[in-house]
């Protein structure tokens, strides 16, 4: 989908809800957890540094041949001017993943790309007004990584038992909305039904 042919949807669907929204539910706790913090952040500046790109069909080609973690992280187009420091950009970590194990040489933050998320993103946002639910990981997947401005954050790391082990603590951390391993269920409170 187009700039052109994502603008036209989303000026058509402006007034309509979103059936199934997102559900972001970062773990208050573990973020403030100081020494977890601490301890996260030092493991990230043991390894190389994280690195982002737009998230788009094309971007597979200049992605690194290596193992890591990964997140898709939807950053809105709203800017925040504050009197001191630069201009701050919310983001939302939608999806956290891992490239690379003990026994997949093959599997890396490019392969991974190319073969499981280049034909999704920038994909027809008028799915994310589908009526049924998304249930399945692909169809998730398919649905919220049309939206934009998407990005694609990674760190390469080079031992395969840091990459199960950093992907856990990230999925824990942010309870990404499209994540449903290791968060456990997402429920939402409904009205209230007397008992008797």
């Amino acid at each position: 989908m187009n700039d052109r042919e994502f603008t036209e949807a989303l000026h058509k669907f402006r007034e309509e809800p979103i059936t199934h929204p997102l559900d972001f539910r970062p773990s208050i706790e573990r973020f403030l957890d100081l020494a977890l913090c601490c301890s996260l952040s030092a493991c990230f500046h043991r390894e190389s540094k994280w690195e982002r790109s737009l998230a788009v069909a094309s971007l597979a080609p200049s992605l690194p041949d290596e193992r890591g973690v990964y997140m898709f992280v939807w950053r809105p187009p709203l800017v925040l001017p504050f009197e001191t420091g630069g201009p701050e950009q919310p983001w939302w970590v939608l999806y956290v993943g891992r490239a690379g194990s003990e026994f997949a040489d093959q599997d890396t933050i490019r392969s991974r790309y190319m073969n499981e998320y280049r034909h999704i993103v920038g994909g027809d946002v008028t799915r994310l007004w589908d009526k049924k639910p998304a249930v399945e990981r692909n169809e998730r997947l398919a649905r919220y990584l049309t939206l934009r401005p998407l990005e694609y954050w990674f760190l390469l790391l080079s031992r395969p038992a840091d990459v199960h082990i950093l992907e856990r603590k990230l999925i824990r951390m942010f309870s990404p909305p499209l994540n449903r391993q290791l968060v456990g269920p997402r429920l939402r409170l409904g009205t209230p039904v007397p008992a008797f």
